[in-house]
């Protein structure tokens, strides 16, 4: 027993260490890679802490106890409030943003969930030169379209009934990755959207990604409001890459106090958040909803909007 309390205090102690490395993102780009797996760390860090408590270990008990708290601050926020948004008034915008994978070949699955929810506007990302012509022709019904596919799994496309009034493109020297800028006259107001797509903060990748989400930042803090930041940021909103982005831009995660939180489905069970819809105060959230992977990793995001007078 002695030999096993030991085992669970140093346990108790890494995962300690790993609780703290989570919030150093500015720090190194590893600080944002676990930052991906603090909802686990909390779970860990739970059980110890009941596990301590009930051995009456004191030492342990507060190495868990610390670790537990640092991993539940940046989740009380999505601690659900009723479970769903509450319409208070019509919806005047409906989005969709989908991470559809390059190499998904189950089209009329994605199509399925566009039907199911039949969105105003979709964001795609992953939009692959192999399955553009076929996509395009499905998505028809949507007059307002921006393309910019890629080999593998930098594309994005945006379609729309809403008439776009502006957009651009941009492709900021380094990163590779286009960032798309459209905006939309909606009741009245216009609407800017700011859509990217960064490379996960792993191996070489790692400073592309700090890169990356810092150039969404920039378009972002130039777009007028109301503004909508979207995408598989392939990061969790409370890593540092991504809550400067939120600072900076203004902008807010639109799941805060509704509770589920993971998107995308990996190996031995792992799910991450990594989809994102930012908005600034001026858009209220009527409704936000996950609706089925079409045969890609990641769960479409749909989220109804209110234009606050």
């Amino acid at each position: 027993m002695k030999r096993l309390t030991k085992v669970l205090v140093g346990l108790a102690g890494f995962l300690l260490l790993l609780s703290v490395g989570a919030r150093l993102g500015f720090v190194h780009w590893l600080g944002d890679v676990v930052a991906l797996f603090v909802p686990y760390l909390a779970g860990g860090t739970a059980v110890l802490f009941a596990t301590f408590l009930f051995l009456g270990h004191r030492t342990g008990a507060a190495l868990a106890g610390l670790g537990l708290l640092l991993n539940l601050v940046p989740l009380l926020a999505y601690v659900p409030l009723g479970g769903t948004a509450v319409a208070s008034q019509p919806t005047d915008l409906r989005l969709m943003v989908y991470n559809i994978y390059y190499r998904n070949n189950n089209l009329d699955a994605i199509r399925a969930e566009v039907d199911a929810f039949d969105p105003d506007i979709i964001y795609l990302m992953e939009y692959s030169f192999a399955i553009q012509s076929q996509i395009e022709a499905q998505f028809a019904d949507y007059p307002y379209q921006l393309i910019e596919p890629s080999r593998m799994t930098s594309g994005v496309a945006l379609f729309s009934r809403v008439p776009i009034t502006a957009s651009e493109v941009y492709r900021f020297e380094g990163t590779r990755i286009p960032i798309i800028e459209v905006a939309f006259e909606v009741a009245g107001q216009t609407v800017t959207l700011v859509g990217g797509h960064p490379w996960p903060p792993i191996n070489r990748w790692a400073n592309l990604h700090a890169l990356q989400v810092a150039d969404v930042q920039r378009v972002a803090e130039g777009a007028g409001t109301p503004l909508i930041v979207a995408g598989d940021f392939n990061a969790v909103p409370w890593s540092f890459a991504l809550r400067q982005l939120q600072q900076a831009a203004g902008v807010q995660d639109t799941r805060r106090g509704l509770g589920r939180l993971t998107t995308w489905s990996g190996p031995l069970l792992v799910r991450l958040s990594l989809d994102h819809v930012f908005a600034s105060e001026a858009l209220a959230v009527q409704r936000y909803a996950y609706g089925q992977p079409g045969g890609s990793d990641h769960l479409p995001i749909i989220v109804d909007f209110a234009m606050v007078p």
